[in-house]
């Protein structure tokens, strides 16, 4: 078991060698090292990475209290569910009502890989490939349909 302080220190240790990981990356294929995530243009839809204990995801949340709007994107990702999912690479997890850690409900829309370990260093590499390249797939796909998501 980690003391508070060793678990924060571990923590930032994965997200900071994971930004090295994929900012080198990004930058060789002429792109911006940071990724988009919650600058989608969009106030409820992000672009999520989330890893833990037991397994990393990367995905969609729709994060609005406001049910209609949430409803509204969801089956909007719903009619082109078969052009992510190509895009993606494989079948993605779709929950109309997620919720987080912290008690959050939202919903998400991911991938996920399990047995990685946000505190054993020797997962990282497989977690930060996984992450990486999902990611990346994720962000082209946004990139194209990005007009089609918003409200209107």
């Amino acid at each position: 078991m980690y003391s508070k302080e060793e678990a924060k220190a571990k923590r930032e240790a994965f997200w900071d060698s994971f930004k090295r990981y994929s900012a080198d990356r990004r930058r060789k294929k002429g792109l911006s090292p940071e990724w988009m995530l919650t600058r989608t243009g969009i106030k409820a839809l992000n672009l999520r990475f989330h890893v833990d204990r037991e397994l990393a995801q990367v995905g969609i949340d729709l994060e609005t209290r406001n049910m209609d709007k949430r409803l509204e994107l969801y089956e909007k990702l719903e009619a082109v569910k078969k052009i992510l999912e190509e895009a993606m690479g494989e079948a993605m997890k779709w929950e109309l009502e997620y919720i987080r850690e912290n008690g959050k409900s939202v919903s998400r829309i991911y991938l996920e890989i399990c047995d990685v370990d946000i505190y054993r260093q020797e997962s990282w590499k497989r977690a930060q490939t996984f992450m990486f390249e999902k990611m990346m797939r994720l962000e082209a796909f946004y990139g194209e349909y990005r007009d089609y998501f918003k409200f209107g």
